[in-house]
């Protein structure tokens, strides 16, 4: 069995800046088409630069987001679909390494 499954998952957000006439939107892309293959009982580490898109990839797998495009499963389930019924199922701490200490 696959433990996690991502394909060409994809999020965007739209800044919006100024007011009236001068307001204008930029798309910023947090996470651009990840797609990985994780078997079941291995361990992996998610490792990179601020801005990178770790914490938002790993929001999505949570289900706490939902991405733009892409799909992904874990443990079979989707987790912006199943987000209850998977969080029986794994754990995520999110916080600076002083607020974990």
């Amino acid at each position: 069995m696959t433990a996690v499954e991502l394909e060409n998952l994809r999020k965007t957000f739209t800044l919006t800046q100024g007011w009236g006439r001068n307001r204008r939107q930029t798309e910023i892309v947090a996470v651009d088409d990840i797609t990985l293959s994780v078997p079941n009982g291995q361990a992996i580490a998610f490792i990179g630069p601020n801005g990178a898109g770790k914490s938002t990839t790993i929001k999505m797998l949570t289900g706490i987001l939902y991405p733009t495009s892409g799909q992904a499963a874990l443990l079979g389930l989707n987790p912006w679909k199943n987000r209850r019924e998977l969080a029986y199922q794994i754990g995520v701490v999110f916080g600076q390494r002083s607020q974990l200490t």
